[in-house]
Formats: C-alpha cells, structure tokens, sequence
C-alpha cells in the first residue's frame, strides 16, 4: 500500500478494517497491528485509529469490558482475564476500569464455585476433585482458592 497516495491508501486502510472489525470487538493495539500487517503505513494506520476512536468504532474501554465479561461468564478468574486483556494489548487504565466496573477480583470465589457446580458428577470423589482442581487451575484460579472451594464441595 506504500507506494499509493496517502488518500488512497487511508480509504484502502478504512475498508480493510471495516471488515475486519465485522468479526468482533477489537483492542487499539489488535487494530494497528492488523494494519502493519496489511501493509498499512504507520501514519496511516494512525489517522485511521483516531477516526474510528472519534466514532466510537473502537474503544478499549468497552473492549475490554466485553471481553471481562465473556471470560467471567465462562468462569474464568480474574488473574486469567487479566492476562487475556493484556494479551489484547489492552493497557492497564482499561483492565482495571473494566475490573472496577464489573466486580471482577471480587468474584472469583463466586465464579470458582460456579464451576464447580457446573462440572462435578457424581462418582469417585477424588478422581472428581482432581479433575475439578485441574479444571479451576487452568481457569486462573489460585490454589488457596481451589483447596477452600474444594474442601467445602
């Protein structure tokens, strides 16, 4: 796209990432790079951002409030939904925004038993609280967290 005119390759930029942001909610930073590596020279890259940050077509705000509240529906704890956002390129002022807002660190042990609830069967009690804290331990969960939720299941 280097070798266009700056207009033509802000309007070749703007449809890139029109049908880009089609399949879901987007960081900043997941933006610029998707541009970069479209082609897209960094200036470019950058009056498009702020054209769709003025429209509020893009805001890492509600991006990362969206996507905290995905990770909590699907149980995750909020150590894991940290990283994941940080993983987005979301920066720390919209992390803990969206924790302020939603409750997030606050709810782990409500998310924590949640799961629990939804994945324990009946049948072996060990094999189950293996699975179960293994199942929690992926999610994020801290041990102190699994053992004490564990231990009251």
């Amino acid at each position: 796209m280097s070798s266009s005119s700056p207009r033509d390759e802000a309007n070749a930029a703007l449809a890139a990432l029109s049908r880009y942001l089609r399949s879901g909610i987007r960081s900043t930073h997941e933006v610029q790079r998707y541009l970069r590596r479209r082609g897209v020279s960094p200036q470019a890259a950058s009056r498009v951002v702020v054209a769709y940050q003025r429209r509020g077509l893009l805001d890492d705000g509600a991006c990362a409030r969206l996507w905290a509240e995905h990770w909590a529906r699907r149980g995750y704890a909020w150590a894991a939904i940290r990283l994941k956002l940080s993983e987005k390129g979301l920066d720390g002022h919209a992390i803990e925004q969206a924790a302020t807002r939603l409750g997030m660190a606050s709810t782990d042990d409500a998310r924590a038993r949640l799961v629990v609830a939804q994945r324990a069967r009946s049948g072996d009690g060990r094999q189950q609280r293996v699975r179960l804290a293994r199942t929690l331990a992926s999610r994020g969960f801290d041990q102190d967290l699994i053992e004490r939720i564990l231990g009251d299941a």
